[in-house]
């Protein structure tokens, strides 16, 4: 299977790597289906690239083994997924300065593989995650 994508060119796929959100995204309904991609130079970040639209992706975040204090548990939970599903972060790129990145925290999206690829971006309501955490902090002065 084709999918076109504005960042990353023609993307052939096959069918099972096609990862169903059945409620779409908070605000983005009709974003449904769509294809994690590996980025090769930041072995982390993964872009979700939707079939909907070549211009439709989300740069994200794998937070396993990156942020420890997150509570992915509560994630799983939220999104009523098994304990072996992924959370990611959605990140903000502001006019494509990686250095100024942000982490959506308060709204991962979860993904399981089993039976097949489902998504589900959730609210983690009742929680101090920010919707804008700092990827990069300058060290302070000695």
């Amino acid at each position: 299977m084709l999918v076109a994508s504005t960042r990353l060119g023609e993307l052939n796929i096959s069918p099972s790597a096609l990862i169903e959100f059945s409620e779409g995204f908070s605000g983005l309904p009709e974003w449904r289906q769509g294809v994690l991609v590996p980025v090769a130079e930041l072995p982390c970040f993964f872009w979700l690239q939707f079939v909907h639209d070549p211009a439709a992706a989300f740069l994200l975040l794998a937070l396993e083994g990156v942020l420890a204090d997150y509570d992915f548990a509560l994630a799983r939970q939220a999104a009523a997924f098994t304990p072996q599903s992924r959370v990611y972060a959605i990140i903000r790129v502001p006019a494509g300065d990686l250095s100024q990145a942000t982490a959506n925290l308060l709204a991962p999206v979860v993904i399981d593989d089993l039976p097949a690829p489902i998504g589900r971006q959730v609210i983690l309501h009742d929680t101090n995650y920010p919707l804008r955490h700092p990827l990069f902090v300058e060290d302070e002065p000695c």
